[in-house]
């Protein structure tokens, strides 16, 4: 067998054990994750998030006019 044979075969090997590798671990980040999501799954879920994101970016203006109103009445108070 020549050089070339050789370090054929070890190419051929090296290939296999990559796509191998690469098989397998596709197969464990279906099993971890339940598999894939169809992409009408991953849009409603990203509309309830984007519909989260607007409730509590409202709930954090609110709270923080109430927040500003509470340190002018203490800076009001302090003052005197």
């Amino acid at each position: 067998m020549s050089k070339l044979d050789e370090a054929q075969q070890r190419l051929q090997r090296a290939v296999f054990e990559l796509e191998e590798a690469a098989r397998k671990t596709e197969a464990s980040n279906r099993s971890s994750t339940g598999g894939v999501r169809p992409d009408s799954q991953i849009a409603v879920d990203l509309e309830s998030a984007r519909t989260r994101i607007a409730e509590l970016e409202n709930a954090n203006f609110a709270i923080a006019q109430r927040l500003d109103g509470a340190i002018d009445r203490i800076k009001t108070i302090l003052e005197k």
